[in-house]
């Protein structure tokens, strides 16, 4: 008896033909299918994370160039996610030599409520009687001044003159305002010259404002220190530069309260037209940044921060000129005052009056029925930092960071004798993932910037000079540099960013 035919798994006997239907294909592991799949994964995760790292590095040179650090004792320690408050300084720091020039022109206190886009502009005259820290009676504009003087005293040796003046100004704000009765602070600072207005207003392209009356002002003030006379027509104009700035300065028609009237509609405008740019225009100029600002704005708002870019993305996201809010300290809004000589003196009920609305119109008190709200925003900001760490650990692995020579321990010292440049340098290199020590200093003024790679860590050495302009020398530095690390960078009076 012959024995039975063969039967194949599927049923079938050897040298038979089956006829499948075309939905009849099960899906095995191991074949190419799940690898297509992987691989559209892995474009996917390429078209999120690449874009990522690269705003993280832009971020950092961005910061390298513009950021300050702050000073103050008490400053707040993190990024807030239901609100926060930047004091905006204008500053005249005409760069000849004389000390006379160094004052806060401007005080705008700007409240930013992230989720809804939301801004209040709270402006403060500069002839505004206060107390300042250190010098007594004064007015107002005279705490930038009197910081930028006085650094060492007030701070510290490592603190520059614009981080001093910017925090005395602070601390003088607040006191003034007594924004900590209401559960806010001054977050952060942001000082810009007259050449850093006129320059961030032409790289977005001119802003466009409405004059509400004609103004004729023949004693405009000159760069040398003499006067010209300007003109403003009634009505809606396009401005570059320097014509904004000409509108935002002018007072000799009316008065500092009107001047300040003038300079937030010029801060609306800008506002607007941020929010006009498309995505590749604000690319463009976030590219550009460190060559437009660079030397003429300062900011302590922590830009690399992973909670303060998205606080920051959600703003941008939201930006509508319908929700910026006005408030000045004039006559018209707090009715109680006096005038001593070209002092101005408040009563501080209207003063508290006035800052309660302020901080209100943006709606960024929170509340019993907000706390939820706030706690999930918080999570979100935390998952984002811990994202932030995983992804810069990822870039190291891709690009090679250490992948054949082991990842190296690098310190950033500082041998050009300015204030903060290790600290932004290191924070520019981390964002991109290398591993950084803490920051330092070495004795003396170094006049050229140099990479000393210590225990031969060529190819990394290589890839800081993308990033930081240096002579790379193998071996170790002078023996008056002292350091743990592998490679060690020595900042010089020379440096720069490619």
């Amino acid at each position: 008896m012959a024995p039975p035919p063969e039967r194949l798994r599927d049923g079938a006997t050897p040298g038979s033909t089956q006829i499948l239907p075309r939905n009849a294909y099960k899906f095995r592991p191991g074949t190419g299918r799940r690898r297509r799949s992987s691989w559209w994964l892995f474009f996917v995760i390429a078209f999120l994370v690449v874009p990522a790292v690269a705003v993280s590095y832009q971020l950092g040179i961005i910061w390298a160039a513009i950021g300050a650090n702050d000073p103050r004792v008490d400053r707040p320690a993190t990024v807030p996610t239901d609100g926060y408050t930047v004091l905006l300084v204008g500053v005249d720091d005409r760069s000849d030599g004389r000390t006379d020039g160094i004052r806060s022109d401007t005080l705008i206190l700007a409240r930013i409520n992230p989720t809804t886009g939301a801004i209040g502009l709270l402006s403060i005259p500069r002839d505004t009687r206060v107390e300042v820290r250190g010098r007594g009676t004064s007015k107002i504009n005279a705490a930038y001044a009197y910081g930028y003087l006085h650094p060492q005293d007030l701070y510290a040796d490592n603190v520059s003159q614009q981080e001093s003046g910017m925090a005395l100004a602070a601390e003088t704000v607040e006191w003034f305002t007594n924004m900590g009765s209401f559960g806010a602070r001054i977050d952060y600072t942001m000082q810009i010259n007259f050449d850093g207005f006129a320059d961030l207003i032409d790289a977005i392209g001119g802003v466009t404002i409405t004059v509400p009356k004609t103004i004729v002002d023949t004693a405009y003030p000159t760069a040398d220190y003499g006067t010209m006379r300007v003109e403003f027509q009634q009505g809606e104009q396009r401005m570059d530069g320097t014509r904004a700035l000409m509108y935002a300065r002018t007072r000799h028609p009316d008065s500092d309260f009107g001047r300040n009237q003038r300079q937030q509609l010029v801060v609306a405008a800008i506002v607007t037209r941020l929010g006009q740019l498309r995505a590749i225009e604000l690319g463009r100029l976030a590219l550009d940044a460190p060559q437009v600002l660079g030397g003429t704005l300062k900011t302590t708002i922590p830009m690399t921060n992973p909670r303060m870019v998205l606080a920051a993305t959600a703003t941008m996201l939201n930006l509508d000129a319908s929700k910026i809010a006005s408030f000045r300290i004039a006559p018209q809004t707090v009715k109680r005052y006096t005038s001593d000589g070209t002092d101005l003196v408040w009563d501080q009920a209207g003063i508290a009056d006035l800052t309660t609305q302020w901080i209100a119109s943006t709606g960024t008190v929170v509340s019993t029925n907000d706390a939820l709200v706030t706690d999930r925003i918080t999570a979100l900001g935390t998952w984002v930092q811990t994202s932030w760490q995983q992804l810069t650990g990822w870039f190291r692995t891709t690009t090679g960071i250490g992948a054949q020579e082991g990842l190296a321990r690098i310190q950033v010292l500082n041998g050009a004798r300015v204030a903060g440049l290790a600290r932004r340098v290191t924070q520019q290199l981390n964002a991109v993932g290398f591993t950084l020590d803490a920051p330092g200093d070495v004795s003396g003024t170094i006049a050229e910037t140099i990479i000393y790679d210590i225990t031969n860590h060529p190819v990394q050495a290589a890839q800081i000079t993308k990033i930081i302009k240096g002579r790379v020398v193998q071996g170790k530095p002078p023996m008056d540099i002292q350091s743990n690390a592998d490679i060690i960078i020595v900042l010089g009076t020379d440096f720069m960013t490619p």
